[in-house]
């Protein structure tokens, strides 16, 4: 278990411990943005060998003696045709099956609606968690808890959940009317005080907030354990970020996240003086989910199999080849976003097309084109609209699209732009079918309806001149597009070029 190792550890306490005997040793296993993926599959760098899954988490788990928790992060099951179909039961029943501890609701467990997220939680053996999700009455939403106490070798470990105050960019409005995503930092402090108040001696917050990049303007991880001391472990999720080496936050917080899709798991130890009961001293691994080098326990490994049997062989239907490899970098024109931005447009008719760049889940690999492939490119069921918009606006929503982190990608339009800049200064140039944008015309484009609806803080849509729904799925238009192209080769590049400030 050597690849991806990082260990650190930092003294928490004057001295060595308070009884100068050996401390007590917990493990925390933790996993985030699973997104489904409970099978294992080919490794992308080493095509014979498998990679991931449930079943080697649970042998890695269930390998090791001693006092142990098992925490995850959020967005359990959008992603995969076995979490798609089954709204996340069979995440549920793989959860259950390796015993987790806790977990905390992230932004996609609200995909298909609050009704859905609530039954799904029902069939959830462990609690699950969300201290500063409130509803309309102003309380605190009965079906999830906002924290546990729980003794693990005679500690009381207090362990309290986060999810994104981002929601109303991140979801579809009716799917969280009514509820209300409060700011993490006031709720953590409510919860460290309530922990601590119930006998609590260590803190853990499972977090779905994210690790704060470069150039990002958001309060996450990091800002979470500056403003409120008292945590010792913030296991995150969210921003798929792999932590091969954690961060010591301020206030001497552990800030770890295991990336996503369950290709590997996080192994944090605490390190806690058995007179105290408080943490000393604290590590962190990342450790690759190898089926061939942990195993795989055999009771989730059924699990697995019984859904992914349900699902059918349907999704294993080849529609297409790709020549070579259709990648997604987040902070540029890519080819798989030029190509389903191109397919959008000529499907429906349009002057211009847009995809947001965070939609984009997958990159389809160089060899046959499945079904499967498609769905992992866009899990979402998304539906175009076709909307009419001033010029002057579709110059704004351009103009948003560059400056994401996750650049959006068009089709229709020649993009010149600055990165970063502010709002409404990042537009170098820009042209559709060739000619200067005119503030004073019309344009027809073709989207989301999910950014229709303001999601990824797409609000400019909301000046459209007209809005027609077509009725059909974006990853419908993508399978009818490869089956028609049978090889699907990359557009020429050039649409989106970044001038230097």
């Amino acid at each position: 278990m050597k690849l991806s190792r990082f260990v650190l550890i930092a003294a928490l306490a004057l001295g060595t411990r308070a009884s100068g005997a050996e401390p007590i040793k917990i493990r925390v296993y933790h996993t985030n943005d699973v997104h489904g993926w409970i099978m294992s599959r080919p490794d992308k760098f080493q095509t014979n060998r498998l990679i991931g899954g449930a079943a080697a988490l649970a042998s890695l788990i269930g390998r090791e003696a001693g006092p142990k928790l098992v925490l995850d992060a959020g967005d359990w099951w959008q992603g995969t045709p076995e979490g798609n179909l089954t709204k996340g039961e069979a995440v549920a029943d793989v959860f259950n099956a390796i015993g987790y501890d806790a977990i905390v609701v992230g932004n996609h467990e609200y995909d298909a609606g609050a009704d859905v997220l609530r039954a799904l939680i029902g069939k959830m053996k462990m609690p699950v968690l969300s201290a500063n999700t409130y509803g309309a009455d102003n309380k605190l939403v009965p079906w999830v808890q906002p924290w546990i106490v729980k003794e693990v070798a005679g500690v009381k470990i207090g362990i309290f959940g986060l999810t994104t105050s981002n929601m109303h960019r991140l979801a579809f409005p009716k799917n969280i009317l009514g509820l209300d995503f409060r700011r993490e930092v006031d709720a953590a402090r409510d919860a460290v005080k309530a922990l601590k108040k119930q006998g609590a001696t260590v803190i853990i917050a499972v977090t779905h907030m994210g690790v704060e990049g470069e150039n990002q303007k958001f309060e996450g991880d990091q800002t979470l354990a500056r403003e409120v001391p008292g945590i010792d472990l913030i296991v995150g999720g969210h921003s798929h970020t792999f932590l091969n080496r954690p961060i010591r936050g301020e206030n001497g917080t552990l800030i770890v996240q295991a990336g996503s899709y369950l290709v590997k798991a996080g192994r944090a130890v605490l390190e806690i003086d058995p007179q105290t009961k408080k943490v000393v001293a604290s590590s962190d691994e990342l450790l690759d989910l190898w089926p061939d080098r942990v195993g795989e326990d055999p009771a989730v490994k059924a699990i697995v199999a019984r859904h992914s049997e349900a699902v059918g062989k349907i999704f294993e239907t080849v529609i297409a080849t790709a020549p070579a490899l259709m990648g997604r970098e987040p902070d540029r024109e890519n080819a798989l976003g030029d190509w389903m931005a191109d397919c959008y447009r000529e499907s429906l008719g349009v002057d211009v097309a847009l995809q947001n760049g965070g939609g984009i889940r997958a990159e389809i690999p160089a060899g046959p084109v499945t079904l499967r492939s498609i769905f992992g490119v866009m899990p979402f069921d998304n539906l175009m609209v076709k909307l009419v918009l001033k010029g002057s606006d579709l110059r704004k929503a351009l103009d948003h699209g560059v400056g994401m982190a996750k650049v959006a990608q068009f089709s229709g339009a020649s993009v010149e732009y600055y990165r970063p800049k502010p709002a409404g200064e990042r537009l170098a140039s820009v042209a559709v079918g060739g000619a200067p944008l005119d503030d004073a015309k019309t344009y027809s484009l073709a989207t989301l309806d999910f950014l229709l609806d303001g999601g990824d803080g797409y609000s400019v849509f909301d000046r459209f001149v007209s809005s027609e729904p077509t009725g059909a799925l974006a990853r419908d238009l993508l399978n009818e597009c490869a089956r028609k192209q049978g090889a699907m080769s990359a557009p020429a590049a050039g649409r989106l070029k970044l001038r230097e400030n």
